[in-house]
């Protein structure tokens, strides 16, 4: 079960583990957090929920979490949480947040807090990985914040980016398996619009739809079989396990499965080579 009291330290993206859990004692604490807060160490803690507080005679609604010897608390104003106008600040209870320590009160026995700046250790991350997410093939980590309709909502070095679903695994059985708080590596790709970063989490594994062994240039021309007709799009094998896509959208006759065709390859995609029907040879019948 994970430990929901640890402390990660990395700037990778908010809410990563994808180093080792600090578990602290109430002396190493005290250590700990005046090191983060010199440093301006960017720390990632887990939320449980949200409480009101009374601060120099006023209210106010703070977000908590347990790290052990210590109580997390992030004031829900904006300059520290960094909410939007209208997000609900419950949004971020029961995940993991990053933040910059602005202050803390250790004490020996009880009542010991550490109070966090979401907002600071957003920019911190964003200012370390800025070059990283601007260039397409660059690889960092991402880490599921929401999920959309066709798209995963993914926190990558402190910035927000998008990874159609299409692009979780290359199974697209597996596409709607992301889940909240999911990390993993990923790869920047092109972005058609200005200052949208896109990534790709299937680009950064093997494609099981294309020879590891092998590699097609364009033009290369192959004798396959039909193997079946899924989504107005024919399936040809060139051998087992080695599938090619045609669009017959201008073919006079289609195919049948078990004719043998004659495929010029055009290009590959996340299915694999894909290219256009050169002849076919109907199935023969007796």
């Amino acid at each position: 079960m994970e430990n929901l009291r640890a402390v990660y330290v990395n700037t990778f993206a908010e809410g990563s583990r994808s180093t080792d859990p600090i578990q602290l004692s109430v002396d190493e604490l005290k250590m700990a957090a005046r090191g983060w807060k010199r440093a301006k160490t960017v720390i990632h803690v887990h939320l449980l929920g949200m409480q009101q507080k009374l601060v120099d005679g006023t209210t106010r609604d703070i977000l908590v979490g347990d790290i052990g010897p210590a109580k997390v608390m992030l004031p829900v104003d904006p300059e520290y949480s960094a909410l939007e106008d209208g997000e609900d600040p419950m949004s971020l209870t029961d995940r993991w947040i990053c933040g910059i320590v602005e202050d803390f009160d250790l004490q020996d026995e009880g009542d010991s807090t550490i109070l966090l700046n979401r907002k600071k250790g957003l920019e911190r991350l964003r200012e370390l990985n800025a070059e990283r997410v601007s260039k397409p093939g660059n690889r960092a980590i991402g880490v599921i914040v929401g999920i959309r309709r066709g798209a995963y909502v993914l926190n990558v070095g402190g910035y927000t980016a998008l990874m159609p679903k299409a692009w979780y695994d290359w199974d697209d059985s597996k596409r709607d398996q992301g889940t909240i708080g999911e990390e993993f590596p990923v790869q920047i790709q092109p972005s058609k619009v200005e200052d949208r970063i896109v990534v790709s989490r299937c680009h950064l594994m093997e494609n099981p739809n294309v020879p590891s062994s092998l590699r097609f240039d364009r033009g290369t021309i192959l004798r396959a079989t039909v193997a079946f007709i899924r989504n107005g799009l024919i399936r040809a094998e060139v051998y087992p396990g080695f599938l090619v896509s045609v669009d017959p959208v201008i073919l006079r006759q289609i195919p049948k499965p078990g004719d043998r065709i004659t495929v010029r390859i055009l290009g590959q995609n996340k299915n694999g080579y894909y290219g256009m029907m050169v002849d076919h040879q109907p199935q023969s019948v007796g």
